[in-house]
């Protein structure tokens, strides 16, 4: 799988020194994401909801006449929180994750008038998680006592995998070098390494940037 994200990584690359028409441009946007937790082979499945926010850049390079392709890097900041009561006890627990993703998606547009444009993406991300935390707080016990752990979510002793493909589409509006863009994601690898248990992510997400 490492050689495939390098082969990935490499080919945008050398299309972007390639290119003299790629165009740089600068994004932000909201990504929540939705995990499916599925045990054995029975229908026992879970979902667990982060928020997420991004920010990143992208070079939009020309193929031939309306379709271009284009690659990023974005980083992405993920979290949730629930909480629930314990007897005499309240228990806090906070997970949040901060990944790299890098969407290689071809475009095809359309003109709308002299200065819009608007066009369909669809595409491969690539998506790693640099960091994932899980903070548990425990408070007012009975007899006083409060307490506080933190764990690792990729640690050595965890089953979750970092590494995930997702299939990428939506739709982008440009105005005079202004964009808005909304589309989905659907992660295509198991994010849990037991053999018992498989987890998928999937999310849609929305965004506005320009171009420099």
């Amino acid at each position: 799988m490492k050689k495939v994200v390098s082969f990935f990584a490499v080919a945008a690359a050398l299309l972007i020194a390639g290119s003299a028409q790629a165009q740089l441009g600068i994004n932000v946007g909201y990504a929540p994401e939705t995990t499916t937790l599925t045990i054995g082979n029975t229908s026992t499945k879970s979902t667990d909801v982060m928020n997420g926010f991004f920010a990143g850049v992208n070079y939009n390079i020309n193929v031939s006449g309306d379709l271009n392709f284009s690659v990023g890097l974005q980083a992405r900041y993920s979290t949730n929180s629930s909480e629930d009561n314990l007897g005499t006890a309240t228990r806090k627990i906070t997970r949040t994750k901060i990944s790299a993703d890098i969407p290689l998606l071809f475009n095809y547009g359309i003109r709308v008038g002299n200065d819009a444009r608007l066009s369909v993406f669809l595409g491969p991300t690539v998506s790693y998680a640099l960091q994932g935390k899980i903070k548990t707080v425990v408070t007012g016990s009975i007899i006083g006592l409060n307490s506080s752990e933190e764990t690792n979510m990729y640690g050595d002793k965890s089953d979750n995998s970092p590494l995930d493909i997702m299939g990428t589409a939506g739709l982008s509006f440009n105005f005079k070098g202004f964009r808005l863009y909304a589309g989905y994601r659907m992660g295509f690898m198991d994010l849990n390494k037991s053999d018992n248990v498989k987890t998928t992510a999937a999310g849609w997400f929305a965004g506005a940037g320009f171009v420099l």
